[in-house]
């Protein structure tokens, strides 16, 4: 119905996805193999991938997606020529660098592909001089009778060299800029919506940033999906999409469709994902496991057993498991297992983010000389008993038919800047947005209030109960798009 939704849920890997997309889009240095083939077998048999990068891992990432693809379903290498060297290091002893690269795959030979064209231009239309009863501007070739109309023309077929769109560092100044630093124009991004799917498609871009894919995709009337690690980003998004969303519902007519109403899923925990070396040490302490600082094997040790935290960015692999197994002690084990070959010769407990369901027989299986006791504990099923940062507070109360934000304490944020409740003047100028929504399910919340200030303003903090309110659910976002979700 055009209105934006939020829910938070718990959800392993890409197992969320309704559906087949039609557009994959990265932007990004670095690329991993395991990026692409978690999403791939998703992408729709018509549809395409775009990959934008520099020189600096072209060479590399145009390996993996021939391996990923295979090199015959590699559509074009796109230029993304700047013309200018403006905003680049014009003094550098080198050509100065004025592009960038899209790589182009399709999933099939029957991928979906609208020809874009360049216009023509005033000087050539400038030869249809003539007009017919309608007043339409035609011209006809040399005296043959054959009539050349100008609104028929479709212009010049696009080529694999744009250099029509600028970049960010050249317009500086343009509207949509939102501060965000890898943001793209959203005419590039348009470009690749239009070329490669058609309205009602669905279009994924799995680093996000500042949202421009998904703006454009609900511009174009296509449905989209984003993902970012990045809270920063996701805040980003949903503000800009909020906005997006408002625009295009005042401009909507009975004929058109906009795909204007969207959810935000956290479906992994960003407060262990931000810092992987404050997550290991947070763990250590939560869970009393004693520590082995110079031990490259093992983590620590609790209650009798060595402890090994696998990767806490995402969920653990049998792969993970390698480094482990090749360090084992196993001349150790050899003793241990002479002298009690009925005993287990090492108690292990495996601390993981998520993970694989045979974790613990592959472990076992890689080591079937001896006998193990294996233990995991996943911290994304079973957290009760860890704090993973200090939770935000607030004092909300209702009055009447007026709600009212008293006090607002983003404890996070605040031990960043070193903030004391006693010296905390307005709670406002800590607050990025905030959203209420007056009829809350208990499961998707659907804000009919979004108080997100323009720069220089603040949240006004006090909001009118509509009539016919029930349970009233409020989610405050500080500065660094850390939230606080309450029910009054």
């Amino acid at each position: 119905n055009g209105k934006a939704k939020y829910k938070r849920i718990a959800m392993p890997k890409w197992n969320f996805i309704p559906e087949q997309f039609q557009i994959l889009t990265l932007s990004l240095v670095g690329l991993f193999l395991s990026r692409l083939e978690e999403p791939l077998h998703l992408l729709s048999n018509k549809g395409s991938m775009y990959v934008h990068l520099d020189e600096n891992k072209d060479y590399l990432v145009r390996c993996v997606l021939d391996e990923v693809f295979g090199h015959n379903n590699f559509k074009r290498e796109i230029i993304w020529s700047t013309k200018t060297s403006s905003g680049f290091k014009v003094t550098a002893n080198n050509w100065v660098r004025t592009h960038d690269i899209l790589y182009y795959y399709c999933k099939s030979k029957d991928n979906c592909f609208n020809k874009q064209y360049w216009d023509y231009g005033d000087e050539y239309k400038s030869r249809f001089k003539k007009s017919d009863e309608n007043g339409r501007l035609y011209r006809d070739d040399r005296g043959s009778g054959i009539k050349q109309y100008l609104d028929e023309l479709k212009g010049i077929p696009m080529g694999d060299v744009w250099d029509d769109i600028m970049s960010f560092q050249q317009a500086a100044t343009s509207t949509e800029l939102l501060g965000y630093p890898t943001q793209k124009p959203e005419k590039l991004i348009e470009r690749i919506i239009l070329a490669s799917s058609n309205p009602g498609d669905l279009v994924f871009d799995c680093f996000m940033g500042s949202g421009t894919t998904q703006a454009v995709a609900m511009r174009l009337g296509r449905r989209f999906l984003g993902a970012d690690i990045n809270l920063g980003a996701i805040q980003t998004t949903t503000k800009r999409l909020i906005n997006l969303a408002n625009e295009l519902d005042k401009q909507l007519t009975s004929d058109s469709i906009k795909y204007t109403g969207f959810e935000v899923y956290n479906v992994n925990n960003y407060d262990f994902f931000r810092n992987p070396v404050e997550a290991r040490n947070l763990l250590i302490k939560a869970l009393e496991i004693q520590e082995f600082p110079q031990n490259s094997i093992w983590d620590g040790e609790k209650d009798g057993r060595k402890v090994k935290i696998m990767p806490v960015t995402r969920i653990a692999a049998k792969s993970d498991l390698m480094e482990l197994i090749a360090n084992l002690p196993y001349k150790k084990y050899e003793t241990l297992s002479e002298s009690n070959p009925n005993e287990p010769v090492e108690k292990i407990l495996l601390v993981c983010m998520g993970h694989e369901p045979d974790l613990k027989a592959r472990l076992q299986q890689e080591v079937p000389k001896y006998k193990l006791d294996i233990e995991i504990r996943d911290i994304l099923r079973d957290r009760a008993d860890i704090q993973l940062k200090r939770e935000s507070e607030a004092e909300i109360v209702r009055e009447g038919n007026i709600l009212t934000i008293r006090a607002f304490y983003p404890l996070n944020l605040m031990q960043k800047l070193s903030l004391q409740r006693e010296y905390f003047s307005d709670w406002r100028q800590l607050v990025d947005s905030i959203m209420i929504d007056f009829n809350y399910d208990g499961a998707v919340m659907q804000p009919a209030v979004t108080d997100i200030p323009e720069k220089n303003e603040l949240v006004s903090g006090v909001y009118k109960i509509p009539e016919g309110s029930g349970t009233i659910r409020v989610k405050i976002t500080d500065l660094i798009s850390e939230s606080l979700e309450m029910e009054v």
